[in-house]
């Protein structure tokens, strides 16, 4: 809480009155000593409330002066000290209207300070229902994302211009699958991973087009999470077949023919 707040949630006057807990006692002291602005408003608390309660004093009326020099005379001419009936309704009734002015700043600084809490209250709210609001934002974003991610691939896998080119497994990989996406007219390629097994660390596999029987690198196919989705390869212009090799991570200029694990023809 910076000095603006706190001059105006009324915990000053609280402060003032002996009605503030400690903590908002350190909160004030703290802030009184860092900032001449604080200091200044006690001040003028304390100002305020001490003309308050001077306004609102009962002067006592003329007779009682008169009453009381009577009795003084009667005092020293009977030289006793006798008891003076002196009526103490007037302080009574200034003590009264004190303590009313007193209570009546006392009431107003716990509203004060009630509506101070209330509105603390309101900005903890405010703040999470801000934080949940960006959570659902982040969530609708990342559901946004993998719609328009599915959607894409759902588009290339049914578009009838494109070839589709089934790999089989070969070798020790008999059972394995993949499936390309070849537009031939724009050269894109797609593969789908489908069945193909994990690699040990340090392996990847890597896609070759057949031009003429000669191999063509057509790029490395991704690890982990997204060797399950369709991934985008290199444009192929032509070919007669594509096969899948294990290499070295990051690939290979030339395919390990005796790792080949896939091959399917156009």
């Amino acid at each position: 809480m910076n000095a603006d707040e706190l001059i105006r949630s009324g915990l000053l006057e609280a402060y003032v009155l002996g009605q503030a807990s400690p903590e908002e006692v350190r909160l004030v002291e703290g802030l009184r000593a860092s900032d001449a602005r604080v200091q200044e408003e006690l001040e003028a608390i304390e100002v305020a409330l001490e003309q308050h309660a001077l306004q609102q004093s009962v002067a006592p009326p003329p007779a009682l002066k008169a009453a009381i020099m009577g009795r003084i005379g009667e005092q020293n001419a009977r030289t006793t000290t006798p008891v003076l009936p002196i009526t103490t309704v007037p302080e009574r009734r200034t003590n009264w209207l004190v303590a009313a002015s007193i209570g009546g700043l006392v009431l107003s600084a716990a509203m004060n300070f009630l509506q101070y809490q209330e509105l603390k209250n309101v900005r903890t709210e405010l703040a999470r229902l801000e934080n949940d609001r960006s959570v659902l934002a982040q969530e609708l974003q990342v559901q946004r994302t993998s719609l328009e991610r599915t959607t894409e691939q759902l588009a290339i896998t049914t578009d009838p211009h494109r070839e589709t080119v089934l790999l089989n497994g070969v070798g020790t990989a008999v059972g394995s699958k993949a499936r390309i996406y070849w537009d031939k007219a724009s050269h894109a390629v797609h593969i789908d991973p489908l069945s193909l097994a994990a690699l040990p660390e340090g392996k990847q596999y890597q896609l070759w087009a057949l031009v003429d029987g000669k191999p063509v690198d057509a790029g490395v196919i991704a690890k982990g999470d997204a060797a399950d989705t369709l991934q985008a390869m290199k444009d192929v212009p032509a070919a007669q077949a594509f096969a899948v090799t294990i290499e070295q991570e990051g690939g290979s200029p030339t395919p390990t023919l005796e790792a080949m694990v896939l091959l399917g023809n156009v």
